[in-house]
């Protein structure tokens, strides 16, 4: 599959709705990461489910609910956040195959207008 940009969401048995507050993976789930051609974002694939998501920057801790992925890679955990694109503008234009969102690691951003810290902590987890 081509994730490059547009919908990645399969059309299962929820008719194309999203994978956003369904049920969450069973341990041991197979999780396959692959990075997103924008640097600090990353394609989740659990199964049935597609997402997008940032590397957690404080693992163990979620910011407003979200679903948390955790995987093992060279006995090294790294925890992803997934990125609810109706909970934040960013994401929903990641999804929707914005060339650039012009915020990379490493980046220094002032963001204005933080609210419920939804965006805010996915573009902290993004810059590092």
């Amino acid at each position: 599959k081509d994730f490059g940009g547009g919908k990645p969401f399969n059309k299962g048995p929820g008719g194309g709705r999203p994978p956003f507050g369904g049920g969450k993976p069973r341990p041991g789930f197979k999780v396959m990461v692959k990075p997103h051609r924008l640097p600090g974002i990353y394609l989740l694939n659990m199964g049935r489910e597609e997402a997008i998501g940032t590397k957690n920057m404080t693992p163990g801790e979620g910011v407003y609910n979200e679903k948390r992925v955790s995987v093992i890679h060279n006995e090294e955990k790294t925890e992803y956040r997934v990125w609810n694109p109706f909970r934040s503008k960013i994401a929903a234009a990641v999804l929707g195959g914005i060339q650039d969102i012009h915020i990379k690691p490493g980046y220094k951003v002032l963001y204005l207008g933080a609210s419920s810290g939804t965006t805010v902590s996915h573009v902290s987890d993004l810059v590092g």
